[in-house]
């Protein structure tokens, strides 16, 4: 947008944002060729979804640690690290 506009120092890489999820909501799965993955549900944030963001990066560790903490004390073991982590919208009506 930042290129059609013709204002390359409008923003880094997204417009700003602030962000609007609650941290809890995350689910983890094992996805064949991907190994044990993490789901961030961003809910109605209206950021980007991206890791190159500032704000999503700072998002995403802090509920990767949260979600490494539930895991081993459900699961019974640690996790070293997610195979994936995926960033997504869920929904409802």
């Amino acid at each position: 947008m930042k290129k059609v506009l013709g204002k390359e120092d409008v923003y880094d890489i997204w417009p700003d944002f602030e962000p609007e999820y609650d941290e809890r909501e995350y689910a983890w799965t094992t996805l064949r060729g991907l190994g044990e993955s993490l789901l961030l549900n961003c809910g109605k944030c209206d950021g980007p979804s991206d890791m190159r963001h500032n704000k999503c990066k700072a998002c995403v560790e802090k509920r990767k640690e949260m979600a490494k903490k539930t895991y081993e004390r459900l699961m019974g073991h640690s996790i070293e690290k997610w195979d994936a982590i995926i960033l997504c919208r869920i929904h409802t009506e």
